[in-house]
């Protein structure tokens, strides 16, 4: 979803939001330029790489791809798309339904396979626990891919059962308004969470804090007790920045990702995000295609399209995320600066995922989110 702006912010702040998200929406985000661009290297891909060219004529024959995402930025999921067609030539028609949320998104996947059904979606957006719970050690509807023989660009971008890429990391920490909280109140550690006086936040699910019940962060009964000590003054939703910009809340604790403060930021919202020690994680994001997908071969060039030069400053453009991975990376750049201050990451992949079941057992999240609300 994009951002969500209440009536209750100071007029001001809202006039300078509400024309920064207009003039992102009428520039078009990735504007010709990069369209351009993006044909002109597609063209080079496609000169030496008869599979590739293959695909996107076999992409153009069955006209359609459909994706049921939701990103945060107002444009990014069009501008991706704008230019993932100029970039290929593609006649095919592409639907957007926003929708972020990915364990619905699984479930829904799963219930079509098993009802013999077409994909409502040709390529699945996940997290590493519902990549992981729609794989080969789950529900085993992702279909298995070579990524490399038709984008060599992808080597090593797999997850360890071919069935899904890398596609963007995001830093979840702690996002706070700058005009409540300053440098010098920042907070170092979870720790410090506990000893602020103004009022934070939380989610009513208890985003990332299973993920802190690792034996890198807290360990299980580590995060329980932390969850007895932590009492939020409110509870909001991931994207819900404006209601920290607004001043209703001086910051929420954990927020899903950097990024997402990152673009309100971009338009005139004082807020930041902070990474704290001991606390700190990179959640990376995968793109995998469904096996009952209706257009499974636009959806294989949309997939790996997305790992391209040109998609990922699309995607930082608009998201200010892309895959930490890649040369040139923003993200990477952000990691190795909390990382040369002595900050040491989770990564939160497929890969810890497969090894951490019980952090995403739903009786153990369950006990989260009752420890966080008292519901």
């Amino acid at each position: 979803m994009g951002l969500r702006l209440l009536q209750h912010w100071k007029p001001a702040l809202a006039a300078v939001l509400v024309a920064g998200a207009a003039a992102a929406c009428g520039s078009g985000g990735s504007g010709g330029a990069t369209g351009e661009q993006a044909a002109e290297a597609a063209k080079t891909r496609l000169a030496n790489n008869p599979a590739l060219a293959a695909l996107v004529a076999a992409a153009n024959k069955e006209g359609a791809l459909d994706l049921n995402w939701g990103l945060d930025g107002r444009t990014t999921m069009k501008d991706l798309t704008d230019a993932f067609k100029t970039a290929y030539g593609l006649n095919i028609k592409i639907t957007l339904t926003p929708q972020q949320n990915m364990p619905t998104n699984a479930s829904k996947l799963t219930q079509e396979y098993q009802a013999k059904k077409p994909s409502s979606t040709d390529a699945f957006l996940a997290n590493p626990e519902t990549a992981f719970g729609a794989g080969p050690k789950g529900a085993n509807i992702l279909k298995k891919v070579d990524w490399e023989k038709v984008a060599p660009w992808t080597k090593g971008l797999a997850n360890s059962d071919g069935t899904a890429l890398t596609w963007v990391d995001q830093l979840p920490g702690f996002t706070y308004n700058t005009t409540l909280i300053k440098d010098g109140e920042l907070p170092k550690s979870a720790d410090d969470i506990l000893k602020m006086t103004k009022p934070i936040a939380s989610t009513p699910y208890a985003a990332q804090f299973n993920v802190l019940g690792s034996k890198e962060a807290m360990g299980m009964d580590g995060v329980r007790a932390y969850l007895k000590s932590f009492k939020p003054k409110g509870f909001i939703g991931c994207g819900e920045m404006n209601r920290i910009a607004s001043g209703e809340f001086a910051g929420l604790w954990v927020s899903c990702g950097k990024n997402v403060a990152d673009i309100f930021a971009a338009q005139g919202a004082p807020i930041k995000t902070t990474i704290l020690k001991g606390a700190a994680a990179i959640s990376t994001r995968y793109v995998s295609i469904p096996k009952n997908a209706p257009h499974p071969n636009a959806a294989e060039l949309f997939t790996t399209w997305l790992l391209t030069p040109e998609a990922q400053k699309i995607m930082y453009k608009g998201d200010f995320c892309d895959n930490a991975r890649l040369p040139g990376s923003e993200t990477a750049k952000q990691i190795a600066g909390y990382e040369a201050q002595g900050v040491k990451f989770i990564k939160l992949d497929y890969e810890f995922a497969s090894a951490n079941k019980d952090l995403y057992d739903g009786r153990f999240k369950g006990e989260l989110v009752k420890l966080l609300t008292g519901k």
